[in-house]
């Protein structure tokens, strides 16, 4: 059996103004560090064999810091990055929604139907971080991971092992900055056992 444990990097400079990131990076908060922080806390006890991060550095960096002193390797992914926006990346929202009203509503509501302006599908997005998590299962079949990404990405990974259609990613939970989720892959089955876990932030009094 694989388990994983998976988070989304902590709150960023772009969270806090509603600007579109995608692969383009913005340094975490203060926040966003002492929530990373927290997360490495509230994993101190579990005895985690290794971390695959995302190559996005707001991830790199939730993953260092999670993983505060412990002696554990972290791998950057570049297929745990997040969803490319192409032309919308380094836009505010309402940007975005001035260019192009249609396809910004299909993105938060139709994932199915966006269409990205040089960027990826849902269905793209979904192909590669899928395909990175089986590939991390089969390298870890006993093992315990830490994975760090993104969002978008996490919500896509919800309905994959739930065998939804990406239609569903409407109404996958919605996923806070270093939430918590657990997943663990047994005899070819995936099953999600926690998902989208804020209880460490009582530890920076965060609610």
């Amino acid at each position: 059996m694989t388990k994983i444990y998976l988070c989304r990097h902590g709150e960023t400079e772009w969270n806090v103004v509603k600007r579109m990131q995608g692969q383009n990076n913005s340094n975490l908060t203060e926040l966003g560090v002492s929530q990373a922080k927290a997360l490495g806390k509230r994993l101190e006890d579990i005895d985690i064999d290794i971390i695959y991060s995302s190559s996005c550095q707001r991830a790199l960096d939730t993953a260092m810091h999670a993983r505060g002193s412990r002696d554990l390797q972290i791998i950057a992914e570049d297929d745990l990055r997040e969803i490319n926006l192409g032309n919308w990346e380094g836009l505010l929202f309402s940007e975005a929604e001035e260019r192009n009203p249609v396809q910004f509503d299909n993105f938060w509501h139709h994932p199915e139907l966006y269409v990205p302006d040089g960027g990826e599908t849902f269905q793209e997005l979904q192909k590669r971080a899928s395909a990175i998590f089986e590939d991390i299962a089969k390298k870890h079949p006993n093992g315990t991971v830490l994975v760090v990404a993104h969002g978008i990405v996490i919500k896509t990974l919800y309905v994959y092992f739930r065998n939804q259609p990406v239609s569903e990613i409407v109404n996958s939970p919605y996923t806070r900055s270093a939430c918590l989720c657990e997943v663990v892959k047994e005899n070819g089955v995936w099953n999600v056992m926690n998902w989208n876990d804020t209880e460490h932030y009582s530890f920076i009094g965060q609610k």
